[in-house]
Order: structure tokens, then C-alpha cells, then sequence
């Protein structure tokens, strides 16, 4: 349970190598979590409210990437994923040669993951995930030109969104992001600043009649609050009352209530104590809120160094000495 109590299931993902990064989740219709590594080009599946559950490796994407940036569900499709695959290098923190890939899985994953080549993303600065719109259309976040891109998956044309002064990064030695996560919902397009420490939202409306665009804005951009230095990960309340986002530097998660009508917000840490939490995952059961976290390991990133007092070696499962044996199903179209 979160301390303040707006949450009472809580679980804590643990069962990742210690010595990886993992950026992208989705909770799959047979309630595992698929997973992206960022430091490796591996896509995961697991249960990840089995403590002793070891992750099942389902594809590598070794011949084209180093490193899955993100994922997200296809709307109206059953288990398929969007999954964004780059060319990263995270001492250096640079990132290029994106690309998107369309996975589609089996519900007891009994047969190999058929993985297609959608799309390269061509002319942006960092893609830092992918949200979609419709089954066509995703956005992207660029944390390099402080932007959010529409991209037609079929065409592989981008069009621009929205570019804020709110999506750039803090001034200042190591503030590497500015823009981050996003979600969508009916009414509002929320977004992350990790280093200007903020949790923005700006109004949109749906463009049915153009299923290239899907949507476009209609007002400015609303800072909610400032004090989320570091932040990582976005998750919200089906009622847009409550926002989860955690900060990978201090170990910790925060709950921003937001008033519905004023859209004054208040802040409070109601998690603590976790070893590189990088994302937050609220799902309902039952109409029951159920937040996973995930915690990320030992490995140290051109943003992140870690000291020696790192809490994972208690709690990690599992390591680098693990190995798995896949055999996946690739098309490319």
C-alpha cells in the first residue's frame, strides 16, 4: 500500500537482470508484463507477481538495434505491440536509427513471436516512446527537438503536434532530458519534463474525420506542479485525479492529486527506499487501481550514477549469468 493509501496494491517489480535497463511496459491480456530492455535489444515477457518468476527472453533485434527504446499496445488488437528499437549509447547518451516494429503474440506464448518491420522514423531528434492515437497512428516524444510528433505507422510520415518551451530541458551539467512520458486520454495530452522537475497536460480534441492526424490541440499547455525533479514514468487514475510518476535518483514514488475543476495539484511521496525505479504501470482489476512499479539495476548510464549503497544486490532475483535459448518468427514488410 502507497502510504497515503490511494493506492492499496502495490507491486514491485524485481525480477529483471540486475545489470539492465528497462524503459517500456505493457500489461498483457494474460496479466504478464511485456518488457523492453534499453541496454540490450530484448523484448521480455513474465509474471511480474511471481517473486520467483525468471524472465522469458521472446526476441533479440541484435541484427538491426543495441537497445528497445519503448513499446505500447495496438488498440483494438489483441496482444500486438508497437515497439520502438534504436541505436543507443548511454554513457554518451545519444540515441539514432530508429525504428518501429509490429509484435504480435500468443496468448500462452506456446509459438513464437511474429515480428514485422514497420517503419523507419526519419528526421527527429531523440524518439523517447511511442503512445498510440488509433491503430495507425502513434505519437512519438522528441526529448531532443521538444516536441511531440504524430507518426503514421502505414506511411511512415511524421507531422508535428505540438513544441513547447515546457518540453525543453533545464539548463545546467547533466540535464540530459526534458520532455519524457506522455499519455493520452479523451480530453488532455499529459507529458513529463524530467529535468525542469514538471507534470504538464494540454487540451485536445479528436479529428475523426482525418485518420492520419487522430487528434490536435486546442488550448495551451498547463504546468500542474515543478517539484518532480528527475522524474520517470507517468501513470494516471481513470478519473485524472491522481498522476504516479517516480524518480530514479532518489528512489521514490510520487502522487500528484490534481483538483479536477481548478487543476491545482499537491504533492507527496507515498513510496520510498527503491533501487532505480524508472516506471510506473496503473492497471484496474475488478475496478480495483493496482500500480507496478519496476526497478531498474546496478548498470550506470551517462545520467545516472549510482553510489555504492545500492539496495538492488537484496532484492534482484536474477542476473547476467541467467541465459535463456529463443527461436522467434520474423517478417519483414
Amino acid at each position: 500500500m502507497l502510504e497515503d493509501g490511494s493506492v492499496e496494491d502495490v507491486v514491485l517489480v524485481t525480477q529483471l537482470p540486475s545489470d539492465s535497463w528497462f524503459e517500456g511496459f505493457a500489461l498483457r491480456p494474460n496479466g504478464k508484463i511485456l518488457a523492453t530492455r534499453l541496454d540490450e535489444p530484448e523484448l521480455y515477457t513474465f509474471n511480474a507477481e511471481d517473486p520467483e518468476s525468471t524472465p522469458e527472453l521472446l526476441h533479440s533485434f541484435e541484427e538491426h538495434a543495441n537497445g528497445l527504446i519503448n513499446l505500447c499496445p495496438i488498440p483494438g488488437r489483441e496482444d500486438e505491440y508497437y515497439v520502438l528499437s534504436g541505436i543507443v549509447d548511454l554513457v554518451n547518451v545519444e540515441f539514432e536509427e530508429f525504428i518501429v516494429w509490429r509484435v504480435v503474440l500468443s496468448p500462452d506464448d506456446s509459438s513464437p513471436p511474429q515480428v514485422s518491420k514497420l517503419t523507419k522514423i526519419e528526421d527527429v531528434g531523440f524518439s523517447i516512446g511511442l503512445v498510440p492515437i488509433t491503430d495507425r497512428v502513434v505519437l512519438v516524444p522528441d526529448s531532443s527537438k521538444n516536441c511531440i510528433w504524430r507518426l503514421d505507422v502505414e506511411t511512415g510520415s511524421t507531422s508535428l503536434l505540438i513544441a513547447d518551451d515546457t518540453m525543453k530541458a533545464a539548463g545546467g551539467e547533466g540535464n540530459f532530458f526534458g520532455l519524457n512520458r506522455i499519455r493520452l486520454t479523451t480530453e488532455y495530452l499529459w507529458f513529463t519534463n524530467t529535468s525542469g522537475g514538471m507534470l504538464c497536460r494540454v487540451p485536445i480534441e479528436q479529428v475523426p474525420d482525418d485518420a492520419s492526424v487522430g487528434i490536435r490541440t486546442t488550448g495551451p499547455v498547463q504546468v500542474l506542479t515543478n517539484d518532480i525533479p528527475h522524474c520517470d514514468g507517468l501513470a494516471l487514475s481513470r478519473d485524472q485525479t491522481k498522476v504516479f510518476t517516480c524518480s530514479y535518483t532518489d528512489g521514490h514514488i510520487w502522487h500528484v492529486s490534481i483538483d479536477p475543476t481548478t487543476g491545482e495539484a499537491k504533492t507527496n511521496v507515498v513510496l520510498r527506499n527503491l533501487s532505480a525505479p524508472t516506471a510506473v504501470e496503473l492497471v484496474y482489476v475488478n475496478d480495483k487501481p493496482k500500480l507496478f512499479v519496476v526497478c531498474c539495476g546496478e548498470i550506470e548510464m551517462g545520467w545516472f550514477l549510482q553510489d555504492n549503497t545500492d539496495p538492488w544486490k537484496e532484492i534482484a532475483n536474477i542476473n547476467s549469468a541467467v541465459t535463456v535459448t529463443v527461436v522467434t518468427q520474423e517478417e519483414t514488410v
